[in-house]
This record gives C-alpha cells, structure tokens and sequence, in this order.
C-alpha cells in the first residue's frame, strides 16, 4: 500500500491560514494603554484679574514698548492722546461736590459716576476736532438792529446750499402761529391761534396733514417721534398722531399755555393758566407730577437740554426753574427791574 500524496498547494493554503490567525487586530485607544497627546501647556503666567463692585474687571494696562498690534509692530503713539484740560472742562457738567458723602457704599458710586463723567468729557473733546461744521449766526453791521434784516437779504449773503433751502409760507388767516420741529429738524409743526394745524417734511415740501380743530390753540409739540404731538386746545390736551387723527383727549391738564418735551425722560411737560407745572408720562399715558408755582399764570416755558431742567416765567417778573417732577421749582433771584412779590 502506497500513500496518497497532498497536493502541492494545500500545504502553501495552510500556511496562509495560519499568518491570518497570528495577525494581530489593530488596537483602539479604549482597549489598551495607548498614550494620548497631551495638552499644550499654558506659558504665559495666569490672569489674576479681581471683579470690580460694578461688576467690571479692570482695564489691561499695556507697556509703552509692549507689542500690542496683531502685526507685532510698536505703537509709536501709545496709550490715549493727550487733550488739554481747557478743552475737557467744556464739555463738563455741573461740578464735584466738596463735601464727602457719610457712607461707603455712596462714596464709592460717586467716584465711579464722576470716573465715567470724567472719560465722557474727555472723549468728547478728542470727537471735537471731527467737528468741521460751525452754526450759523447773524450779525449786523456796527449800530445796525438785525430784526431790519429781512429774509431776502440773507438768502442773498448765504451760499447756494442754504439759500436752495428757504421756502415761503403765506399763513395769514389763522395767525399767530407757534412752530415746533423734530430733533433732526426735518418735519415741521404749525398752529395757529385760530384752530389751524399742519405738519410737513419741510426737506420735500411733502404735506403730512392739516387739520382745524375749531377751537383756540396756545401751544403745540411734537413728541418722541414724529408721528405723534400734543396740542393745547382752548380747554384741554390732545393728543394727535402724523394724520390728524386724534388719539386721546387728557382732561387733567386744564388751560395749558406753553409745552416742552424731555425726550431722555419721555416726559412732557405743561405750564397752565392757573399756576401748576405739570408733567405727563407719554410712555403710558399719565400724569407724573404737577407742582403748584403760587405765581400765577405761566406764559413762558423753556428746557436746558443738558440737565432737562425746566424754566418758568411768571407774570411778576420771577423765573422759576424746577427738575423734572422732583419737587417744589426752587427759588431764583429776580430779573433786574422787576417787582416780585413775596
């Protein structure tokens, strides 16, 4: 008996077979210890910055030869520019108190506010030089009254741009008129003593409306926007939106004379025939504040647009002035010649 022979190619499929089963499977980095990249460590020393009570951090001061540009170029100008104190004490407001306030928590907010006070003026000076424009005045010629000076001769000393801006109204039916016009100066308010009413983009000459409300106006203004503005009627105020529409009728303020807006407080603020200073929230439609003056009638109201404080003139001669819904109008000296009353 003979044996039977594989053949050749078994012994090479085997072997095969053997170096597959050997063959490690790879290995992922949950099954074994394999080392991870560890993170880039921090050079730079840590940031130990200390929360200030306003709950700000505190500035980074950079060195005059520091490197502070993305390019790696040195500021030859480094650190704020210079502005002279002339310059920053004209746009300040009102002055630092002398004496120190009782407590800390106060005298701690005090010097914040006048910090930020501080940086306000102090960047409104550096902004003062972008300032090209100048505003315009009129000035006569030595001994000359300017009210002589009619609209005709200053369109013809002004240049072409602003002489391209005048326009001419003949309203001479339901005069005298009071005019009043939005922040930007673009839309124009008028009312007449006899009832009549309009509003206008005076820029495209666009009539917006025009209405008469059959009584006696003494006042009008617009309000925060110019779709909106009040109107002192003969007995009341109202309220009318951009069409002439009217939106509310506010029997509390009796008899005003004359009407100033706050616009940073949203008030409006009324001077009646009767005495009282009265302030309307325009948010939400009600009266803030009315303060008696005991000077008699008001037909002389302005604002200061730097601190909102109102300005009364009574018919005795004595102004008034009075914050805005604070308390009593705080007592002024008298203007020279008059005869106020005690």
């Amino acid at each position: 008996g003979g044996r039977a022979e594989a053949p050749a190619g078994s012994s090479t499929r085997r072997a095969m077979a053997g170096a597959a089963r050997e063959k490690k499977k790879p290995q992922r980095y949950w099954e074994g210890n394999v080392s991870k990249p560890e993170p880039p460590q921090r050079t730079d020393p840590p940031d130990h910055k200390k929360p200030r009570r306003d709950g700000g951090h505190a500035e980074k001061k950079s060195e005059p030869g520091g490197r502070d540009r993305v390019s790696g170029e040195v500021d030859p100008f480094p650190g704020a520019a210079v502005v002279s104190r002339e310059r920053v004490e004209k746009f300040q407001r009102g002055t630092k108190p002398k004496e120190k306030a009782s407590g800390k928590q106060v005298r701690h907010r005090l010097a914040l506010q006048e910090e930020k006070a501080e940086a306000a003026a102090k960047q409104a000076a550096r902004m003062d030089l972008l300032l090209l424009e100048e505003p315009g005045f009129l000035e006569g010629d030595e001994g000359e009254d300017t009210c002589t000076i009619s609209q005709a001769d200053i369109a013809q000393a002004v240049d072409l741009a602003a002489s391209a801006k005048r326009f001419d109204l003949r309203l001479d039916q339901f005069g005298p008129y009071r005019v009043s016009y939005t922040r930007n100066g673009r839309h124009l308010l008028l009312g007449g003593r006899r009832g009549h009413v309009a509003a206008l983009d005076w820029h495209t000459k666009a009539l917006m409306c025009e209405i008469n409300v059959m009584e006696a106006i003494t006042d009008l203004e617009w309000l925060h926007t110019e779709t909106m503005f009040a109107v002192a009627q003969r007995q009341w105020l109202y309220v009318y939106d951009n069409q002439g529409v009217e939106l509310n009728c506010l029997r509390r303020f009796h008899k005003v004379q004359r009407m100033t807006f706050l616009p940073y407080h949203f008030l409006l603020a009324t001077a009646s025939e009767t005495g009282f200073l009265q302030y309307l929230d325009i948010s939400v439609g009600k009266e803030v504040a009315t303060i008696c003056t005991k000077g008699g009638r008001l037909g002389v109201m302005t604002q200061n647009p730097t601190n909102a404080i109102v300005h009364l003139g009574h018919s005795n001669g004595q102004p008034g002035p009075s914050l805005g819904g604070r308390g009593a109008p705080s007592r002024c000296p008298p203007v020279s010649g008059s005869s106020p009353k005690d």
